[in-house]
């Protein structure tokens, strides 16, 4: 394992330095002697003793109860490939890879250690590896970041099996954030973000995207007769209810984009080769003369 990788693992709760013992090859905490599983060359530092976790903030007006996410994290990387795009329509696909765009340009070009959360198919580590910067591919789930570093190998490239509310990463040790489309799943996106804090250095970058002013279907599951929202989104997000999440400290930038104009008529499509500049003032026009009618929201927030 990696020295400098090594050098910002903490115990998730304790957030005290973790040591590798190159007899058991696991990482061990000195202080409360708890061991941690070295998996694939990915760190599994994950806390067993799960709990069940409530929602905080309902949306529209759906109960949602408790569930154990982290198991059902696991599960849905078993069931679903998130490296596998050939699935998706051109048109989504379009939509997809505008948004991955988007993303990549927020992202400061002196920021050298990246942190992917919930990085499914590693898309941004595939695209962030060629640029010389380190990339932590990061998922409460063991088979996304395996994946990822043994599909894009790199001395650049970690994986990191972990729970986002227990962040085993030293604090302000991280120059930027990168969590697309993983707030609307978890069960406090206040917390959420809070933690994402922590681990982050001062002056650095945290970018989250999230479905905008999205309605929440729901199906009443054949397995636990219970309703259930469609995608596991738990949250709606709309500029005012995503200020109520944020601290009043930081510098906040939202935006609006990906119009569902363009999208729903290919013109996204037909012009996916344009370039990002020119695409973001033609799209932010689009969204502005339909009343925000827009498929993302990007929050940008800097320490």
């Amino acid at each position: 394992m990696s020295s400098e990788f090594l050098e910002l693992l903490v115990h998730p709760i304790h957030k005290t330095p973790l040591r590798f013992d190159e007899i058991s090859a696991q990482l061990f905490d000195e202080k409360s002697n708890a061991r941690f599983k070295i998996k694939e060359g990915v760190p599994i530092l994950v806390i067993n003793n799960v709990q069940e976790e409530q929602t905080t903030i309902p949306s529209n007006n759906l109960a949602v109860k408790a569930f154990n996410y982290k198991d059902h994290y696991q599960t849905d990387a078993q069931v679903y490939d998130y490296g596998n795009e050939h699935h998706h329509h051109p048109v989504e696909q379009t939509e997809i890879n505008f948004l991955r765009r988007y993303i990549l340009s927020e992202i400061p070009q002196n920021a050298l250690i990246v942190l992917d959360i919930g990085c499914g198919g590693a898309w941004l580590a595939a695209a962030l590896l060629p640029t010389g910067k380190c990339v932590i591919s990061t998922d409460i789930s063991d088979i996304n970041p395996i994946k990822a570093v043994k599909k894009f190998p790199s001395l650049n490239h970690f994986g990191l099996v972990a729970d986002v509310f227990e962040l085993p990463l030293k604090a302000n040790s991280i120059d930027c954030i990168v969590a697309s489309e993983i707030i609307e799943h978890v069960p406090d996106p206040k917390r959420f973000i809070a933690c994402l804090f922590e681990v982050l250095k001062p002056g650095g970058k945290i970018i989250i995207t999230t479905p905008y002013n999205e309605l929440i279907r729901t199906s009443l599951c054949i397995h636990c007769n219970c309703e259930t929202p469609h995608n596991a989104h738990l949250h709606s997000f709309t500029e005012k209810n995503i200020f109520q999440l944020l601290p009043k400290v930081y510098k906040v930038n939202i935006q609006l984009l990906n119009s569902k104009l363009l999208v729903k008529t290919w013109v996204q499509y037909l012009l996916r080769f344009l370039p990002i500049p020119l695409w973001k003032h033609f799209d932010k026009l689009v969204i502005f003369m339909t009343g925000k009618r827009a498929f993302r929201m990007m929050i940008c927030l800097q320490k």
